[in-house]
């Protein structure tokens, strides 16, 4: 029964979200509640993420026929990936090893957080990108027995 209202709502805010990007995302797909983007750059990658995390947590759900609690995990993995267009669908995509890590790794971020992979941290780091800090977390294990590997915490300050 609320498959309607997070398509208007939810989808609608993401689509809201990505309006007002400087750099449009080079693909981007759904599957059901899943969300998957593609970003040249990082900081346009965390930029997009920290916005869609303050987003959900701000939107009072609840009055949009929503659970009150509705939350996101969000992952952000770096690495080179194939771009090519989906025989299927005749849309932009990307593909390859690396959206894989992207993958395993939402399934275990907490909700309302921003997970990143070790990748990620790094050349955010060499980048020196202003107000991007990624915080060790630990060695955590990915989903569906992908492996152990150094997760980090993303945030954005002003």
């Amino acid at each position: 029964a609320q498959v309607p209202a997070f398509v208007t709502h939810f989808l609608g805010m993401l689509h809201r979200l990505e309006a007002v990007l400087p750099q449009p995302p080079l693909a981007r797909n759904t599957w059901g509640d899943g969300l998957f983007y593609v970003f040249e750059g990082l900081g346009d990658a965390a930029s997009f993420a920290t916005a869609l995390v303050d987003e959900v947590r701000r939107t009072p759900w609840d009055t949009l026929g929503l659970p009150a609690d509705l939350d996101l995990r969000v992952a952000l993995h770096a690495g080179p990936v194939f771009e090519g267009q989906d025989p299927v669908t005749g849309r932009p995509t990307c593909f390859g090893s690396h959206v894989n890590r992207a993958a395993r790794i939402e399934p275990i971020t907490p909700p309302g957080l921003v997970y990143v992979s070790q990748a990620f941290a790094a050349l955010a780091a060499a980048r020196d990108i202003p107000g991007l800090l990624c915080d060790y977390v630990g060695r955590i294990p990915l989903a569906k027995g992908f492996g152990t590997f150094p997760m980090y915490v993303m945030r954005v300050m002003d």
